[in-house]
């Protein structure tokens, strides 16, 4: 009768912490699904992804290195 109350104390301890794991783990779904989205409608508005020869009057400048250089674009 003494492991009675252990048991009861520990049993709600476990489901707090399986219940605070599984909002957790709801809530990282929840970003990486908005994550997901805004990635897909930046690239499907046009604003995401631009490579560097696409865009020859770019206002960031970028530029083509030369045959020795470490990057290919600077």
């Amino acid at each position: 009768m003494a492991h009675l109350p252990l048991q009861t104390i520990g049993g709600g301890l476990t489901e707090s912490v399986a219940q605070v794991a599984v909002l957790a783990g709801t809530l990282v779904l929840v970003l990486m699904l908005v994550a997901l989205g805004a990635f897909a409608y930046k690239s499907l508005r046009g604003d995401g992804i631009r490579w560097p020869d696409e865009d020859a009057g770019a206002e960031d400048d970028v530029h083509r290195g030369d045959a020795d250089d470490e990057w290919d674009y600077y």
